[in-house]
């Protein structure tokens, strides 16, 4: 259990990306094609490695569980994972000093965790300071105590510039971590902060100081841990073909107990449509993301249910308040943007693009998001308010053209999307539409996903279509729209400012109590709907494809699969899980 001081704080509560192609600055998690794991399965040890026929297994076994996808695992070390793939797998190898509770993760302070590695934590008197007890039955795969030194040099691991982790800046105002003794660790705070705990907790995935530390830090990928990491997770390294198969098996005696399923098998199709069949044809037992046409033949599919699972990713159109080539942009103008937002039937663009799949977006946030409004007004979809907003500001029809002038300049603009995502170049085609009846001309600019990245982080687009992904902490908002420092924009692609909003969302990242925090937060979600620094289009709706004999339980948006050992297999077809 946890003790703290009662210093007037509720110290409780930590995040991925999917669908998106930008560059993230703090975490990534991504690039999401239907992404989940398949194939056979076989009863197996918790220590041996997998037998080479075990893909004939029947999937529908309760010894083990086929997930399909079509994208592999970047990598296998927690501080070199990039994509959600990849994170799906080292949940399950590598245990966290606490873990969420809730499939709302909450954020501020610890009464939102469970204990994990450390059974027991301890605030200092000035909160500046939080000292874990581990569990001393953990242990790593190989049979070796977990110990506070793990810890430290897991820290230090993540934060080691020659590393290179794209999630050390999740640790910023984290001084240090030290080994009070062999069971105790202690993390340094340089100052107070109501997320100091999942700050800590959610980023640190626990990795064993001596397998790795004589591993050279800058050659860390290419090591032969990195092709078969030993964690001290519920599940051990079984065998991973690039490509094809990673094969996960239980730990007959971890810490935790035992996991439900002998094994867990990513199978990887060669594409989304393979990936699909193969589940829908009994060949696996869960795909992750459920797209188009293959909603219905789940729901068709006796065999199958298929499973809701809240979402923290938005779809965008990023509008660049600053321009190149000393023009000034067409988006610094605030009327300007609420008026475009105005002409757009964000509903039908929705419906046409996603069907039963999207939600109009609320904001730059989520439904799933802890402090969110979901009664919050919005801008409305109006016409002919739109119409007289652009006449007044001096974009007016001219004779027959289609596309309003001012002083001599035409209201046009381009949309840049990457060319590999058909959604995207949908929606591109349904903005073109509707904005052409408001007499807004646009132009589609399809580009490859890694030149699409790049322009969005060097700020070289007028308008472009993105996805993006929340971490589960509402104060992950100040990285995304916060005024850009110099050359540093985090994810502030559109280089939006808004003094109103940096103090709101600074003020509510500081606030330890919970109900002024979350009023604080809306109010901050409230400025940014009503400034229209980017139009708001969709929050996609998360679908995953599960048999029927399976019961998933804490399923979370962030990390819908980290409780897999704890899911149930029988014999019910139940509805879908929110």
């Amino acid at each position: 259990m946890s003790t703290r001081p009662a210093l007037g704080h509720h110290c409780s509560r930590f995040p991925d990306l999917a669908m998106q192609t930008s560059v993230r600055t703090r975490r990534v998690y991504a690039v999401r094609a239907p992404h989940s794991l398949l194939l056979g399965l076989l009863l197996a040890g918790a220590c041996g490695e997998p037998a080479a026929d075990d893909a004939a297994a029947d999937p529908a076994s309760t010894a083990g569980i086929v997930i399909a996808t079509a994208a592999d695992a970047d990598a296998l070390v927690p501080p070199l994972v990039a994509t959600t793939a990849g994170k799906q797998v080292v949940d399950l190898l590598f245990d966290h000093l606490a873990e969420p509770t809730s499939t709302r993760v909450r954020t501020d302070g610890d009464a939102g965790f469970a204990p994990r590695l450390a059974h027991r934590w301890q605030w200092s008197a000035d909160s500046l300071s939080i000292a874990f007890e581990l569990d001393a039955a953990a242990r790593w795969h190989d049979g070796r105590p977990v110990t506070a030194a793990d810890v430290q040099f897991s820290f230090a691991l993540y934060t080691d510039p020659a590393v290179g982790s794209m999630h050390a800046r999740g640790f910023d105002g984290i001084d240090s971590v030290t080994v009070r003794d062999a069971r105790t660790a202690v993390a340094w705070w340089h100052g107070r902060h109501p997320e100091q705990f999942f700050q800590l907790v959610y980023n640190l995935a626990i990795m064993p100081k001596h397998l790795l530390d004589t591993v050279p830090r800058d050659g860390l990928l290419a090591s032969a841990y990195a092709s078969a990491p030993v964690g001290s997770g519920r599940y051990r390294f079984g065998s991973w073909e690039r490509k094809q198969r990673l094969v996960l098996v239980a730990d007959s005696v971890n810490y935790r107990g035992r996991p439900r399923f002998d094994r867990v098998i990513w199978s990887v199709a060669p594409d989304p449509n393979t990936a699909t069949m193969a589940v829908l044809t009994g060949q696996a037992d869960v795909l992750e993301v459920l797209r188009g046409d293959a909603v219905g033949k789940v729901a068709a599919t006796p065999t199958l249910k298929a499973v809701e699972y809240g979402s923290l990713d938005y779809g965008y159109l990023a509008l660049n308040h600053r321009a190149k080539g000393g023009r000034s942009s067409l988006f610094a103008d605030r009327a300007l943007r609420l008026a475009l937002t105005q002409a757009i039937d964000r509903g039908a663009v929705v419906q046409n693009a996603l069907d039963s799949l999207g939600r109009v977006a609320l904001g730059p946030f989520t439904r799933a998001d802890v402090t969110v409004d979901t009664t919050a007004p919005g801008i409305a979809f109006d016409s002919a308010a739109a119409g007289r907003a652009l006449d007044s500001l001096g974009w007016r029809r001219v004779g027959g053209n289609p596309v309003r002038m001012k002083n001599g300049r035409p209201l046009r603009f381009a949309i840049l999307v990457p060319a590999s995502s058909g959604t995207r170049k949908k929606l591109a085609v349904l903005l073109q539409g509707q904005l052409a009846a408001a007499g807004v001309g646009v132009e589609i600019e399809p580009v490859d996903a890694g030149v699409f990245a790049s322009r969005l982080q060097q700020g070289d687009f007028e308008a472009a279509l993105n996805v993006w992904r929340n971490d589960p902490s509402p104060s992950g908002l100040r990285q995304a729209w916060g005024a850009p420092k110099g050359e540093d924009v985090g994810a502030n692609f559109g280089r939006y400012a808004s003094a109103a909003f940096d103090a709101t969302i600074d003020s509510a990242i500081a606030t330890f109590e919970p109900a002024a925090r979350t009023t604080l937060f809306r109010r901050a979600h409230a400025l940014l709907v009503a400034d229209a620094p980017a139009i708001w289009l969709y929050e996609p709706r998360n679908l995953a494809a599960v048999h029927a004999r399976l019961v998933p339980v804490g399923v979370r948006p962030d990390a819908w699969l980290a409780q897999l050992g704890d899911w149930r297999a029988d014999g019910t077809r139940t509805a879908s899980l929110r």
